[in-house]
Parts: C-alpha cells; structure tokens; sequence
C-alpha cells in the first residue's frame, strides 16, 4: 500500500488481495454488497447498452477521452464497480502512470481486482484498489492529475461531498469528469424519457451542475448514451473567483457590484448601510418615506 497518498489509516487489509478497508458496508444494503453483486452489474449494464444500440468500447473510450491524460498520470476512479473502465485508463497513462481504484461495495471491488488482473500485468501497471467512502475520501489534498466517475454518483446521500472529494484530491489544473443518469431536459416529456423514469427514477434527476466548486474552469456539460446519462467535466482551480467587486462604476450611479448587492441603497457600503437602517429604526421612520422626502428636499432646494 502507498503510504504517501493516504492521508487515513485503514480499518483492516484483505490478506488475499492487500486492498486496504477504510469503510465496512453493511451486508445485504444493496445489490451491490451480496456476493453475486459484479454478475448483477453486468447484467444491467449488458441490457443497458442492447436497449440504446450503444457500442461499450467505444463509449468508455469517448469518456475516458475527456480526461485529456497524458503518459505518467496518477488517476482516481470513484465508484470503480467491477473495473471496466480501468484498461482504457491504464492504456493511456501508460506503466508508468499510476491508478487508485475506489469503491465503497467490497465486492465490487474485489471483483475489478479480480478481472483487472487478468487483462493487465500488475507488475507492470500500478493499480492500487481501496474500499472507502467516495464521500470522505483517504487521500491528501491535490494528488491526482485527474479524476474519474461514470454511474453511482446519484446514489451517494450528499452528492455535492462527493463532487467537493473529487475536486479536492485533484490537481490544480487536473481534469474531473463524472456522470451518471439524467435525461436531457428536451426529452423528459417526450414518450422516451417519461418511459425511462417509470422503469428508473434516477432518470428523472437533474445534472448537478449547480454543485460543482466555485473554483472550475472550463466547465461542460453534454449528454451520452441517447442522452440518457450526463456528463459533466471540469479542470480543477486553485482560486474561487478571479473578479475583483469592489472596483467602482463609472458614473452617477456610482457604487461596485459589492456594494450595489448588499442593500438596496445603491453604491453604499454594507456598513454605513446598515447605521443608516438602524438610525430610521430609531426614529420609527420607514426607509421609502425617508429617502421620498430627501429627494423632494433635495430636488427642490437645486
């Protein structure tokens, strides 16, 4: 096991495999906590892809595309399922990349173990696997040059923490991508898409495009699979916001984009604002009748 990446001890190892337990999930929570949970997986994903006439190779390949990666790469992949989308990754970053498989079903992630090795040489591909919470994630702040997530982000209890985990692990400048069902808005009420979230309501669920961080850059927002599943992509920042509101406007009206927000007195700062209110408290005089009569005056005396 890396130490250097892992900023959390783990609750045990699994003595067969090495993979580091921080999480233990309770048995039988889902289908993807039972024995048989990686045979389930492929099952819907094998109708899945028969019901849209979409080709899974090419799919994986387009979406791993969009992590822009480069030999050397050190990826996470949360919500790794049974593996499928770690050949493509290991192919592009090459054996001198590395990968960090996460996955809070133990199973599933025994299961990508399990079938990774036998497409890939472990000695010569560094893949490690982890069983942990994708919402509280065991790595250190800027470790990973990108990050990855396709299916089960709808699931999590607070997808914004798990949106919040994967930019916070990921490299200023380093790309994010993830996805998960969500019909496009055009087709919800087309026969198709109200079709769909009878049989799945998760369909029904918006991008969460409004969660992502205040820091991402070159955000974009796109549909696959029929447009069915919505992909959201974004390179990780290392500021909040690179706009300076307090520089003031030019003019009569006077005031910055600060001070225009706070209050409805405009170029007026948040802090004499606020005497000002308590000053007509005090007198018990409303604020509409005060500034009409200040006018009036003012305007009169001109």
């Amino acid at each position: 096991m890396k130490k250097l990446l892992y900023s959390k001890k783990p609750k045990l190892i699994d003595k067969n495999t090495n993979i580091p337990i921080f999480e233990i999930q309770k048995k039988n929570v889902n289908e993807f906590s039972i024995k048989n949970a990686a045979e389930i997986h492929d099952n819907a994903l094998s109708w899945l892809f028969s019901t849209h006439n979409v080709n899974e190779k090419k799919l994986r390949e387009d979406l791993i595309g969009k992590l822009k990666l480069k030999k050397g790469d050190k990826v996470l992949v949360t919500a790794t399922g049974a593996g499928n989308d770690l050949e493509y990754i290991a192919k592009r970053i090459g054996q001198s990349g590395q990968i960090y498989a996460q996955d809070y079903a133990k199973e599933m992630l025994f299961a990508a173990y399990y079938r990774t090795k036998k497409i890939l040489d472990f000695k010569k591909y560094k893949i490690f696997f982890s069983v942990n919470d994708a919402t509280n994630l065991p790595f250190k702040d800027d470790q990973f040059d990108a990050t990855y997530h396709f299916g089960g982000i709808n699931l999590y209890k607070n997808i914004k923490k798990g949106i919040d985990e994967m930019d916070r692990v990921t490299k200023p400048g380093g790309k994010v991508v993830f996805g998960d069902e969500g019909i496009a808005y055009w087709l919800k009420n087309t026969e198709l898409g109200k079709s769909l979230i009878t049989n799945n309501i998760l369909y029904n669920l918006d991008p969460p495009i409004d969660m992502i961080p205040l820091s991402a850059r070159d955000v974009n927002l796109s549909w696959v699979i029929n447009n069915c599943f919505y992909v959201i992509e974004y390179v990780a920042g290392s500021k909040n916001w690179d706009a300076n509101i307090d520089i003031p406007h030019v003019g009569r009206r006077g005031g910055s984009i600060r001070t225009r927000h706070y209050g409805q007195l405009e170029g007026i700062s948040p802090k004499l604002k606020n005497r000002f209110y308590k000053y007509l408290q005090d007198k018990n005089i409303s604020r509409v009748e005060f500034l009409e009569k200040l006018i009036k005056k003012t305007l009169k005396n001109d």
